[in-house]
């Protein structure tokens, strides 16, 4: 005698939850029907001259980079599949040096021009390059070791490195 109660309480939300289920499916709307005319092709019967199409307005351009003061350091961390890769950049006047390491095997030196504002570095082997631009108080650019590549943007910061 003591099983009738649970078994009947179980029977309840059974049936209770047949019932949502079944206002649920018989609320929900069906799919559009895709129109018979997007199956059909047709040809067009005359094709009047076309008015020449007007210039579109020119897209919204990176902001101009602006030049670098006497001394001024930069670092990020980039984040790769193994962990972060930190950057350090230091711009004196027209030159600037640059050092990235991951600690896991990525260990390079960099160093080019930071003329106007740009950032054109190479690695020794010249197999590794950072190019980058001097927006507001930041540099956005790329990196690119090997056959690998990362966009960064380094912020002021206390470089080690140097």
């Amino acid at each position: 005698m003591k099983i009738k109660g649970p078994i009947a309480t179980l029977g309840a939300v059974a049936v209770l939850g047949t019932g949502l289920w079944l206002v649920n499916v018989s609320k929900q709307s069906e799919p559009a029907p895709q129109p018979a005319a997007a199956t059909v092709t047709s040809v067009p019967a005359a094709v009047p001259a076309a008015e020449p199409a007007p210039t579109p307005a020119p897209a919204p351009s990176t902001p101009a980079a602006v030049p670098f003061g006497g001394r001024e350091d930069f670092v990020a961390d980039i984040p790769t599949k193994s962990g972060n890769l930190a950057l350090e950049i230091r711009v004196t006047g027209d030159e600037a040096r640059a050092y990235a390491c991951d600690n896991a095997g990525i260990e390079t030196w960099f160093s080019g021009s930071a003329a106007n504002g740009l950032l054109k570095l190479d690695s020794a082997d010249k197999l590794s390059h950072l190019d980058g631009r001097h927006q507001g108080n930041t540099v956005v650019g790329n990196l690119r070791i090997g056959e690998k590549s990362w966009d960064f943007t380094a912020v002021p910061g206390e470089t080690s490195a140097f």
